[in-house]
């Protein structure tokens, strides 16, 4: 079962009505590596979420949505590009490892094996982690106005 979170699918999700929606967001509950979680998103017309996750109201929304789940999430960001502790978004602009985004002590080991970054259910918030890993899918397509 797929949830997409176009806005009146978003609030049967559990997201409620007073977030403003600029993004159609989709949350999958199969689970995939982080490769396959990009071409999942780009097959439905999107891309694993990133620019969502700078705008601080869909960064809310879509932290609630995760939050007393059991499940962790691929975002759109990694460090295969540029090497230890240069994360990027996947259009480019830089998550900077001091981000208030980061769980306690992370991220850990962006030199090593962990080179993609997750939504965890331990904190509810990013940890950097091996790309082979099976995770849940958060895709997003901006709205045009």
């Amino acid at each position: 079962m797929v949830f997409t979170a176009i806005l009146v699918a978003v609030i049967a999700c559990g997201i409620p009505t007073s977030y403003a929606v600029d993004y159609d967001v989709l949350f999958s509950d199969e689970t995939m590596n982080y490769a396959d979680a990009g071409a999942y998103c780009q097959s439905r017309g999107m891309v694993l979420v990133s620019s969502a996750m700078r705008d601080s109201t869909m960064v809310k929304a879509i932290l609630d949505f995760t939050k007393d789940r059991r499940y962790n999430y691929w975002v759109g960001a990694d460090n295969l590009e540029k090497g230890a502790y240069n994360f990027l978004w996947n259009d480019g602009v830089s998550l900077p490892t001091d981000s208030d985004l980061w769980s306690p002590d992370e991220p850990s080991n962006p030199q090593s094996s962990e080179l993609c970054v997750q939504i965890w259910n331990r904190y509810n918030l990013f940890d950097d982690t091996g790309c082979g890993n099976a995770k849940r899918v958060i895709c997003e397509k901006e709205l045009d106005d």
